[in-house]
């Protein structure tokens, strides 16, 4: 069976925010075209086809931030955004293993979920996450969404009754043991 590619994943992950009548949904900017995914320098094929899929989120004053979230915490960020928080974190000792990184989600705390890579190598996904140091949490960009569209899903990601996103921590810990067990 062939694998999906990362814009399936996000495909499939969108149809889940559709199907839970997710906000955010509607607030998706277009995906950027290769030109312009271009002018921020050489990146990884995967990362522009992150920024190919959707470019961010349209954001306004007084807007409830629960409504950009894609997953519990995090709305993703456009590119010209994710360029300009690059600089907020140059000292942080993991990032500057790689040859390039660039954040993909970002919380309300500056929590970030980044894409970090070096050479051919795929990028991989690294959690930077305030008073804790920097990890890898994903070996590649498809496979972070690939658990996040099971995380909804099974029930790691759910939508209250009045209409409130939140994670079930140990859900999504089993779902994150039994995922990185598989790898």
């Amino acid at each position: 069976m062939e694998e999906e590619s990362l814009t399936e994943r996000l495909d499939d992950l969108e149809w889940w925010l559709r199907v839970l009548r997710r906000p955010v949904v509607d607030l998706l900017v277009p995906g950027l075209p290769a030109d312009a995914i271009g002018r921020y320098g050489p990146l990884p094929p995967v990362v522009g086809e992150w920024f190919a899929w959707h470019d961010g989120v349209t954001r306004d004053p007084g807007q409830d931030r629960e409504d950009v979230e894609v997953i519990p915490g995090y709305a993703p960020l456009a590119l010209a955004e994710a360029v300009g928080l690059r600089h907020a974190y140059e000292d942080d000792p993991v990032l500057t293993l790689g040859d390039g990184w660039l954040p993909l989600l970002a919380s309300e705390d500056g929590d970030l979920y980044a894409a970090l890579w070096s050479g051919p190598n795929e990028p991989r996904v690294v959690a930077i996450r305030a008073g804790e140091p920097t990890r890898i949490e994903f070996p590649d960009l498809p496979a972070m969404v690939e658990l996040f569209v099971e995380c909804y899903r099974s029930g790691g990601f759910t939508v209250s009754g009045d209409g409130r996103l939140s994670a079930d921590q140990a859900r999504y810990d089993e779902l994150y043991d039994a995922f990185t067990r598989g790898r």
